[in-house]
């Protein structure tokens, strides 16, 4: 299905693309230039372990990281080279961590339409991006899938449901609440919080979920996410 909306299409899952990219393109790696690209907390949880890194270093070293104005949500955005604009991880060989590349560039060229809910746009046109001139023919979700997006969605979805229920998206947040959801961002913080045992008395937290979480990187983002709600929901009762 496709739907043409102020002149841009708006695509379904079913909808066609064409679409193939790879180093004889003459635009091969300029979608990896002068972009803004926000990270999500397993998107910094699968960059930082291909480059061997704690989360505190690269985040320290790769993002702008800030929570917002008015929701005090955090934000962490990949820092371009500020000589090249070019993402630092881009090469002229490609993507030298592309097999952990973030969500938003497996996406590409797609995006989430923000006025459709459950649609996709296109980043770029054809003119621009070569690669949509390609013959390749996929449905919207068959090229998401082999891009691997399926499994950053659903850590996403768990990263999301932390929110208590009467929380209003855009509404105002305390911004200590702001450096709580932090930790999903920030696993060597949490992971040391959670490696005292008085810490995990306290805050009921099983003994089989704490052993899996630091054998496993994901339990151990899920155990936080289970943390931070549990937090959330207490004191946004509280707060009512």
């Amino acid at each position: 299905m496709k739907e043409t909306v102020n002149n841009a299409e708006v695509l379904t899952g079913e909808s066609p693309i064409h679409f193939a990219c790879h180093e004889n393109l003459p635009c091969f790696t300029q979608c990896c230039r002068d972009v803004n690209i926000y990270l999500t907390p397993y998107d910094v949880l699968r960059l930082r372990k291909a480059l061997g890194m704690g989360s505190s270093d690269f985040i320290n070293r790769y993002t702008r990281s800030f929570l917002a104005k008015i929701t005090h949500i955090p934000v962490v955005q990949l820092i371009m080279d500020p000589q090249t604009l070019a993402c630092p991880f881009v090469t002229p060989a490609g993507c030298k961590v592309y097999d952990d590349r973030p969500w938003a560039c497996r996406m590409y060229p797609l995006d989430l339409d923000p006025k459709h809910p459950g649609c996709y746009r296109l980043i770029q046109a054809s003119e621009k991006c070569l690669g949509l001139k390609e013959s390749p023919k996929w449905t919207v979700s068959e090229w998401l899938t082999s891009q691997g997006v399926d499994h950053y969605k659903e850590m996403e979805d768990l990263y999301q449901s932390v929110m208590p229920p009467q929380f209003s998206p855009g509404s105002r947040m305390d911004a200590g609440l702001g450096k709580l959801l932090f930790l999903a961002y920030d696993l060597d913080v949490f992971k040391e919080m959670i490696q005292h045992s008085s810490f995990r008395k306290f805050h009921e937290i099983d003994e089989e979920a704490y052993r899996l979480a630091m054998e496993d990187e994901e339990e151990l983002l899920k155990l936080a996410f289970s943390y931070i709600r549990s937090q959330l929901e207490e004191l946004f009762s509280v707060m009512r």
